[in-house]
């Protein structure tokens, strides 16, 4: 066991996009655990863009509390149990949890899930068997309505969730189309993850694909991103089509409402005439759907039906060059850091 708690905090809250010297790592005692509790030793920590949230005191009102300054980073990790208190998990079992971005946490026993590395790799259960695969698993399940032969718009497709979503969509029958930040990534998107067809926003031409890619129109939106992705996708919905807003990543980094003329009137105006269904998705309301959603995706995934694949950054201190590298599109898949060895 090292010596000392390695823990990666904030020094300063980001204005805009983070930087690396917003973050510092800082070493602390490794904690004591009460009955309940498990110590668990972390090795795979979670980089999703809700994170960003946290860190924000704009952002996070309504959302969740601000994470102090100098508190370890919030997140889920996948750890080693070291020390158990709890009658469920002995030394060496696998466990996921909120234990935040450091090496060492002290966990209730009662709010982790046990990780199995037999149904996937171990940086999977943060991503496809993780929460962001159970978010994509409930906005396709329980609030898409999707039905085979529609279409489904994922933006952010290969992001931790979008990825997901998108391969829900085409093991439904729809027809998945994605968005994502390069060609290489929508060449992944269609050849790998079964997208029917796969858009790049950074195209001067993106409205014109995104047309010419649904011609049937949009019947979902799975809304990840927000931004002038989001407006492109609005222009193409289908009357009685839905629009489940999951995430906001096009914004997260502003600390402001962008400059312009208020356009809520013009989306309020499209969903009174198209008669949209607009669902906001927070996977909070739907915990008890995870043995469902670990018997189904797990199974896919075992099966070859479904993809995982990972952006892995190697060590706590590199944490917040993989928030980076996540928020500005520059990670290939769902962004995770390996801080210890399996």
């Amino acid at each position: 066991m090292n010596a000392s708690n390695r823990q990666m905090t904030l020094r300063r809250y980001p204005e805009g996009m983070p930087q690396e010297s917003d973050f510092q790592v800082i070493s602390g005692a490794i904690p004591d655990i009460a009955d309940g509790q498990v110590l668990g030793r972390a090795i795979y920590l979670t980089v999703d863009p809700y994170i960003r949230v946290h860190i924000s005191p704009s952002m996070s009102i309504g959302y969740a509390p601000t994470t102090p300054l100098g508190a370890p980073i919030p997140g889920e990790a996948v750890l080693r149990v070291e020390r158990s208190k709890h009658p469920d998990f002995r030394e060496g079992d696998y466990v996921a949890g909120f234990s935040g971005w450091q090496d060492y946490a002290a966990l209730q026993g009662d709010a982790l899930r046990k990780v199995d590395k037999r149904l996937a790799p171990l940086s999977a259960h943060l991503g496809a068997l993780g929460m962001p695969g159970l978010t994509a698993y409930a906005g396709m399940t329980k609030l898409s309505e999707a039905e085979a032969g529609q279409t489904v718009f994922v933006s952010a497709a290969l992001g931790g969730v979008g990825a997901v979503a998108g391969q829900l969509a085409r093991i439904k029958g729809c027809r998945a189309v994605g968005v994502s930040s390069s060609a290489e990534k929508c060449s992944y998107a269609v050849e790998t993850l079964g997208y029917d067809a796969c858009l790049d926003r950074t195209k001067q031409d993106f409205a014109e694909q995104v047309a010419a890619a649904c011609p049937n129109g949009i019947d979902v939106n799975f809304e990840n991103a927000g931004g002038p992705v989001f407006w492109t996708a609005m222009q193409n919905m289908n009357a009685y089509g839905r629009v489940i807003v999951c995430g906001l990543i096009a914004v997260y980094n502003e600390d402001a409402p962008p400059a312009g003329p208020d356009l809520s009137q013009d989306l309020l105006r499209a969903i009174a005439l198209k008669r949209l269904v607009v669902k906001g998705l927070m996977v909070a309301d739907f915990w008890s759907l995870r043995p469902q959603f670990l018997e189904e995706v797990g199974g896919m995934i075992k099966d070859g039906r479904l993809h995982s694949k990972e952006h892995i950054v190697v060590g706590i201190e590199n944490a917040g060059v993989a928030m980076m590298e996540m928020l500005s599109g520059r990670n290939f898949g769902k962004t995770v850091v390996r801080i210890a060895d399996d």
